[in-house]
């Protein structure tokens, strides 16, 4: 059982950093589509925009696969991967 338990917590240390550099990524991705302004529908602007602030904050607080399921959200409406 300690084995396991181990293991699992060595996972969790070596998976979360790279969790959190997508999230920074996917992140970059969007601030990048948000600067071209031929890029985004005026009317998509505002949650855009609220999606981007969400997923920093969930990214901030550790809830990194909840700031990527809204950064993939936001990625999806622009068409970008």
């Amino acid at each position: 059982m300690k084995t396991a338990l181990t293991a699992l917590c060595l996972l969790v240390l070596i998976v979360s950093p790279a969790l959190a550099d997508d999230c920074a990524k996917d992140i970059a991705k969007i601030d990048q589509a948000l600067a071209k302004p031929d890029a985004v529908k005026p009317e998509d602007r505002p949650q855009l925009e609220d999606m981007r602030n969400q997923a920093v904050q969930l990214c901030g607080a550790g809830n990194t696969q909840e700031g990527l399921d809204v950064t993939g959200e936001a990625k999806a409406m622009l068409n970008i991967q």
